[in-house]
């Protein structure tokens, strides 16, 4: 992992490596670690790579009172797929899929719109009713007993309303209203 940088004086730079909690520092002892070297222009080698080894390096220095930060990555199992449409074709055809049926919907949704209010021609009632095995439908008209007198009554209330009462005890109707 090369990082251009310089690690003068000692204990101006170090790596912390994708557990978090290990620092590795400039010059390494041997007895911190046997895998890891780092050399003076901070360039980090490990020695028998494990799965464990796999992650983010980050490279710390301090210059002028401030820690300046790179990143190196180990990646055991290289790029998972070749090119960019391997890895993304099920997400373009699941789109495509749900884009479909949302403009079918749409389009579904129109149409019924479109042709749910269209006037009945007489031409095609006509037809329907002239098919074989269709019968005209039976309308039955009744008069109700109880408001067979309607037009009698609506002259007699407007009669009421035009003509004066001749008494408190009476209306136009020669009705009799008794007090109790």
């Amino acid at each position: 992992m090369d990082v251009p940088q310089t690690c003068f004086p000692q204990s101006q730079c170090y790596w912390l490596l994708p557990d978090k909690h290990t620092q590795i520092y400039y010059p390494v002892n041997a007895s911190t670690s046997s895998r890891y070297t780092i050399s003076s222009n901070g360039v980090l080698t490990i020695v028998d790579i494990q799965a464990s080894d796999n992650g983010i390096y980050h490279f710390f220095q301090l210059e002028n009172n401030k820690w300046i930060v790179s990143k190196a990555l180990l990646n055991l199992h290289g790029a998972p797929f070749a090119t960019l449409w391997l890895e993304y074709w099920p997400n373009v055809v699941g789109g495509l899929v749900a884009m479909s049926a949302v403009l079918i919907t749409f389009a579904l949704i129109l149409l019924a719109n479109k042709y749910r209010y269209r006037p009945h021609s007489s031409s095609s009632t006509q037809r329907l009713s002239k098919r074989p095995g269709t019968v005209e439908p039976i309308i039955i008209e009744q008069t109700n007993p109880v408001f067979a007198n309607d037009d009698t009554d609506t002259i007699t209330s407007q009669h009421r309303r035009t003509s004066r009462r001749s008494s408190s005890t009476s209306n136009g109707t020669n009705l009799r209203i008794e007090r109790l």
